[in-house]
This record gives structure tokens, sequence and C-alpha cells, in this order.
């Protein structure tokens, strides 16, 4: 299957997925009070930090390690496979024997009833991400596409059924729970032929690969400080009711993120084979996915705002530049996200590691010290310090681990832009939204120039593609 087609699958998974959840954004937050809702969020940020440490990094492994043939690939899933599925069995059992005491250590009140619920749904969801990873990797994105779209139609279908006949946060909880369970049965139906043709091959997971998994687990957990960390401090000191307002403020920056992510989940499969094979043309590529990104941040600046204030009751307006801060801090995050490949091939990605344990330290201490003096606006400020040092540690260790030669020059248009459309955010001159909506049609212009060779492919390859759909 075409890199183009692929992309296309996974933008496809993407938008409807996280269609879906922004759906559940203005159900949710009119059904269930902001307490309430606080409540599920932080339901959601444990299972953030869960699924981190459930995954022991196996997915990245995956798409680490080079094979030669397909036996080989087929194999090493086999064997990730059977840990995660050892690993997450023994999590739910942890859970279900010793709920109460794990509920005792929370610094919010949480049902004994939506803990195993969500247990559950960890349990599933960290299998099912080995299966997922499997299919990216194969370039089956098709099957990827189905089941994933499937997952989220349930789940949403489900959860807003039990929300509207007053099931609450255990209605969301038992949905998710329901819904993952009945996908992973299904993926690894799929597999079946795959994992039978290979249940006598030798073992390819080994103790070597070990510190790899380690790195990427502590980098996880690192990422998690300044990704969802924030939510247990605000909980802690300001209460359900506050995190529920940072959370949909949190959310809707993040819509910027999920925009990315078909181009970033075709590329960081496919990045060490192209560094591999055709090194002169990474730099290339690697700023054409990153100005791809820096394009949708720019759409984000103007439409998040709107959306914001037409989806959401009223008691959560009036933090419209939260958004722009936000959204700034996932431009950071594009750029450590696209330029740090060096720090993963080398030294079993070591580096990751210590730039993000870093980052943590930085973060956890600033969120420490700024929350209880400036609530949430020391959250935002502390996210776009740490994400921009974070940032310039990974171009410059992964610049001094392997030189790749960037073309910078095609940043500077995006990045003026991106600067002119925050700020007029900030100063709110009249006709704001036209303003950004001119400055974002320039940008467009700006790398369609720049990129016409790839844009005019596109464009010739449209005829072809209807003949034969």
């Amino acid at each position: 299957m075409g890199g183009l087609k692929q992309v296309a699958y996974y933008g496809v998974a993407i938008l409807v997925l996280k269609g879906l959840g922004f759906l559940m954004l203005p159900i949710a937050t009119r059904v269930l009070s902001q307490d309430e809702y606080g409540g599920l969020n932080f339901l959601v940020s444990i299972s953030a930090i869960c699924s981190l440490l459930l995954s022991l990094g196996l997915p990245e492994l995956l798409f680490r390690q080079h094979f030669d043939n397909e036996v080989d690939r087929a194999a090493f899933f086999r064997d990730c496979l059977a840990v995660s599925l050892a690993i997450c069995f023994t999590f739910l059992i942890i859970v279900f024997l010793f709920t109460n005491q794990l509920i005792s250590m929370l610094p919010s009140d949480v049902s004994a009833l939506n803990l195993r619920l969500l247990s559950i749904n960890l349990f599933a969801s960290s299998v099912l991400a080995i299966p997922y990873s499997y299919y990216r990797l194969t370039d089956n994105a098709k099957h990827y596409c189905y089941l994933a779209v499937t997952h989220g139609l349930l789940q949403t279908t489900l959860s807003i059924s039990l929300l509207l006949t007053g099931f609450g946060v255990s209605g969301v909880m038992l949905s998710g729970a329901a819904t993952a369970v009945l996908i992973l049965f299904v993926s690894l139906f799929l597999l079946i032929p795959t994992i039978t043709n290979v249940i006598t091959y030798k073992r390819q997971l080994s103790g070597r690969h070990g510190l790899f998994l380690l790195s990427i687990l502590v980098s996880s957990l690192s990422l998690y400080a300044s990704n969802g960390a924030e939510n247990w401090f605000i909980v802690a000191q300001e209460g359900e009711s506050a995190l529920a307002v940072y959370f949909v403020a949190a959310q809707f920056a993040l819509m910027t993120s999920f925009t990315f992510e078909p181009v970033r989940m075709w590329w960081f499969a496919k990045r060490f084979d192209v560094l591999a094979n055709t090194p002169a043309q990474y730099g290339y590529k690697a700023l054409r996915s990153l100005n791809m990104g820096l394009l949708l941040c720019a759409v984000m600046m103007v439409v998040a705002p709107i959306l914001f204030n037409i989806a959401l009751p009223s008691s959560y307006h009036g933090n419209d530049i939260w958004l722009i801060a936000l959204i700034l801090v996932v431009v950071f995050r594009h750029h450590s996200d696209v330029l740090n490949i060096a720090c993963y091939k080398y030294i079993n990605g070591v580096w990751v590691s210590y730039i993000n344990g870093g980052s943590a330290v930085l973060i956890i201490s600033a969120f420490y010290y700024s929350i209880p003096a400036y609530q949430i606006d020391g959250v935002i400020i502390s996210l776009m310090v740490v994400q921009f040092l974070r940032s310039l540690a990974f171009v410059f260790v992964s610049q001094r681990l392997e030189h790749i030669t960037y073309d910078y020059h095609v940043l500077y248009i995006p990045w003026a832009s991106l600067i002119t459309i925050s700020i007029i955010a900030y100063v709110q001159p009249s006709y704001m939204y036209f303003i950004q909506s001119s400055v974002v049609v320039l940008l467009l212009c700006n790398l369609g120039r720049v990129y016409r060779r790839e844009v005019l492919q596109g464009l010739r390859s449209l005829p072809k593609r209807r003949v034969y759909v």
C-alpha cells in the first residue's frame, strides 16, 4: 500500500476517533457537573500514567527493530504480545486484590467500581497496542483503521447512552472497559494465522532489548510529567472543578497534536528505514513533516478558540489565551519529536531518557512552586518554558550524535506566522479572525511554493485515483 494511502487510512482513523472524543466534550460537560467531570478527567489521568507503565515501551521496540524477513518480524511481535499479556494480567489481579488500598493513596475520591472498570480498560487497551503497532509496521493501515474506528464508534455510542440514562462517570468507565475487551478479542482473532505460523519459531525478544525498553519506559514516564502530571497537582491543590476547566482547554489545544497524528504515525514507522537507506533525503523529509505540523498548528490557533466557545457551556468560557499558549506547547513538542532521531538511534536511546528525565525534574519543580501562586497560569507558563528547553536539548544532542543536514530556513516563515497569530490573539484587534486567517493563507501559499513538487505530484495523481475508485 502506498504511503499516501496509508496516511489517508491513518487520517480517517484519527479524524473519527478524535472527532468522537470531542463530540463527547459538549455532552459530558452538560450532563455532568464540573466536579463530576473533573473526577472523570482525573480517572483519565490515572489511565494515562498506567498505560505508559503497562506498555513497557514494547510498541516503540517493534518500530525500532530492523528485520531481514517477515518471519522474524512476526516472531518478534509474538514475543511482545506474550510479554504484554503477562504484565497486563498481573496488573489486573493486583488492582482487584488491593482496590481499597490503592484508592486511599489517590488525591481525589474514586469509587472502587470505577477503579476496577478502569483497570479492565487498561488491561485490554495496553495489550491492544501491540496488534495495532504490528499493523502499522507491516503497512496494514486498513485493518488498523477499521478496528480503531469500530472501537471508537462503539465506545462513544455506549458512553452517550449510559450518560443520558443517568449512569454518570461509571457509565463512561463501563463503556470503555467493554469495548476495549471486545476489540482486543477481534484483533487477536484476525492475527491467529500470523501467530500460528511462528508459534514454534525461535524467540526473538531477549535480555539485550532490556536497556532500550527501560530507557523508553523512563522516557515515557518523564514525558507524562509534562503532559498529564499537572492534573494531579491541580486536583490536589485546586479541586476537581478547577481540573475540569483546565482539562477542556488542554483537550482543545491537543486537537492540534491530533491533526498531525496521521503524518506522525506514518513517518515514525518509516523514519529509521529512510535514514538507513536514503540518508541524504532524511533532513528534507523530516522538515517537510514538521512544516505540515506547524501549518496545522497555525490553523488550529484560529479554529480552536471558536470551537471552544461554541461547543462548551458558558461556565467553561473565557480561557481563549490558554488555548493559544497550549498550542505553542504543541509546537515545541513537534520540534522535539521530529528532530530527535539520533537520540533514539544511539546507545539504546539512553539520551532520550536523560533529556526527558531532566525535563521531568524541571516541570515537576515548576508545578510545585507555580501552581499554588499562579494556579492555571502557572501551569501553562511552566509547560511553555520547559518544552522549549526540551526541544533545544533534543535538537542539539541529536545533531551531536549524528549530524543531519536540515535546511532550517524553511522554518522561518512558519514560526513568524505562529508568533503573529499569537500576538493578534492576545491583543484582540478588530477583525481578529480575518487577520489571523489571512496569515494562515499566506503561510499555506509559502509552503505550497516550497513543496510545489509534492503538491503537483499529488494533484496529478487525483484523476488516476478517481478512475479506480
